[in-house]
């Protein structure tokens, strides 16, 4: 969460995103190579703080270079595809490990992680950069794309030349026009010019604080089940790791439409999408304090809350990511030097790792407290009050 930021900073200030990226992999690879051979506890303490720096450092880059491909038309469809994967993988994951432990024991595990890390650097092997490609098209080509890579270029700031009619080229120029008005005064250059830090800039934004805080109740709400639900089933059902495990496929088979959602962000718009998956969570949530007690019943209405669930929280996901690339979009046309050449994609993104971290802190602890203190029902209740208050600032946030 600490280095997100950072992270976002250097991606956005570097010529080319594969060298974060691929960095990202590699100390990914390597802690968790390191976290499987621990056998004592500083190892597995710094195995951890080697995946926390990968993982802000892979979320940050991916999503920003995401953007750069994709454009403005298509962001709402593959900004669902890649979170909504995400959060299938969060959710199902437990799942997984649980069963191959079982079956081929615990290095196995740490293989599998290690293997779907080598499939991603080798799939990035085979991906080229958008800003790579360009250098291979022609000027005209790269003007009819519609590109996302650092500051919009509507008044042609990119460093391609801008078009000048025959009329313009021959008109003379009044060097008098040229000199200062105050001939005495210092005329401080452009590039010099005093620039507020992109951070800033971006956390004064009211649509990307709504953004952010949504994909802070989204994950939280999503992580806190991790805290409390395999308990709470065995308690109630007697229920085993596999069995709890299989609970959580309610939640992981609904992210899976997630380009559906993206699809639909993509023509209607994120607003009011995000609206509705923060406020239609809230009775589902609410509703799980019917189950408390055993019986066929009450698993099957667990499962179908679940999965009411699973459907209304993929709403809001893909929407916030999609807003927060808008958002940054549009601040760039209205003031093309606002965030200097290398552009806001990666520290808008890094905010929001950042959001997603603080969340899978937040969301267990919680949860695990409000069931501790006040019981089940009152657990969750407040996970709903919680869901609704994810709609207030996209509703009240102004849209441009």
């Amino acid at each position: 969460m600490l280095l997100s930021a950072i992270c976002g900073w250097v991606a956005d200030h570097t010529s080319n995103r594969s060298i974060p990226f691929y960095t990202g992999l590699i100390v990914l690879f390597l802690a968790t190579l390191l976290f499987g051979l621990a056998q004592a506890s500083w190892v597995l303490l710094i195995s951890r703080l080697l995946q926390g720096l990968s993982a802000a450092i892979t979320y940050t880059v991916g999503l920003a270079l995401l953007v750069d491909t994709v454009g403005r038309n298509d962001i709402g469809k593959w900004m669902g595809t890649a979170l909504s994967s995400s959060s299938f993988g969060l959710i199902v994951s437990p799942l997984l490990g649980g069963i191959v432990y079982a079956k081929a024991g615990y290095m196995s595990v740490f293989a599998m992680a290690m293997s779907l890390i080598v499939f991603d650097i080798l799939m990035r092997l085979c991906m080229i950069e958008k800003k790579t490609a360009e250098k291979y098209q022609s000027t005209e080509e790269v003007h009819q794309q519609n590109g996302f890579y650092g500051t919009f270029t509507d008044n042609g700031s990119n460093g391609h030349q801008q078009t000048i009619s025959p009329a313009e080229s021959q008109k003379p120029v009044n060097d008098s026009e040229q000199d200062p008005l105050l001939s005495g005064a210092a005329v401080e250059p452009a590039s010099k010019k005093t620039r507020m830090p992109t951070i800033l800039i971006l956390l004064s934004m009211p649509r990307l604080l709504a953004a952010i805080y949504g994909i802070f109740v989204n994950v939280s709400i999503l992580v806190g089940f991790d805290g409390v639900l395999p308990l709470y089933v065995k308690e109630i059902f007697g229920f085993n790791s596999l069995a709890a495990g299989l609970l959580f496929l309610c939640l992981a088979i609904p992210a899976l439409t997630g380009p559906l959602v993206g699809n639909l962000t993509d023509r209607v718009g994120p607003r009011w999408i995000a609206v509705a998956g923060c406020s239609l969570s809230a009775p589902p949530l609410i509703l799980l304090r019917l189950v408390d007690h055993e019986s066929l019943h009450q698993k099957i209405i667990l499962c179908v809350l679940l999965t009411i669930c699973g459907f209304t929280l993929i709403l809001v996901v893909s929407p916030v990511a999609a807003d927060l690339s808008v958002v940054v979009e549009e601040k760039e046309k209205a003031d093309p030097d606002v965030f200097g050449p290398g552009g806001a994609y990666a520290q808008a993104f890094a905010l929001f790792n950042c959001s997603m971290a603080a969340a899978t802190f937040f969301g267990p602890v919680a949860a695990a407290a409000f069931k501790e203190r006040f019981g089940w029902s009152v657990m969750s209740a407040a996970m709903g009050v919680f869901a609704i208050s994810g709609a207030v600032p996209t509703v009240s946030a102004p849209v441009a």
